[in-house]
């Protein structure tokens, strides 16, 4: 993967006006268990990727380590290649300052999901 380069400015307002809402909906679905929810905007990719049994055995791990999610703060937007990603630091019941990266596509005027990943200490332990 190519280096990344922090977006700052008009071009990161840009992108968290979709990104806000997608990471909403996102982790609404994963706190309610609903597949169907937090699967809405992936893309086809992705969805085959990460399907309804792969999600539960996901949430289940997440849940089980650091709870259900809470909230989420200071978005570092980076673009490297053709991805532009939005990092947040999330909040969980169980641990503060979880990375919760989504990954987008640059041209991608639907904004579909191209990656997600949760990331934390007590997650790689």
């Amino acid at each position: 993967m190519s280096q990344e380069t922090v977006i700052s400015g008009d071009m990161k307002a840009e992108v968290l006006a979709y990104a806000d809402p997608i990471a909403d909906n996102v982790m609404q679905g994963f706190n309610e268990g609903n597949y169907t929810m937090y699967s809405r905007d992936f893309g086809a990719e992705m969805r085959q990727a990460l399907d309804e049994a792969v999600f539960e055995q996901n949430h289940e791990d997440v849940t089980s380590r650091i709870g259900l999610y809470e909230s989420r703060s200071d978005p570092v937007v980076t673009e490297a290649g053709e991805y532009i990603a939005v990092t947040y630091r999330a909040v969980f019941e169980q641990e503060d300052g979880v990375a919760l990266r989504f990954v987008f596509q640059k041209g991608d005027e639907s904004h579909r999901l191209h990656g997600l990943w949760f990331n934390s200490p007590k997650l790689r332990s």
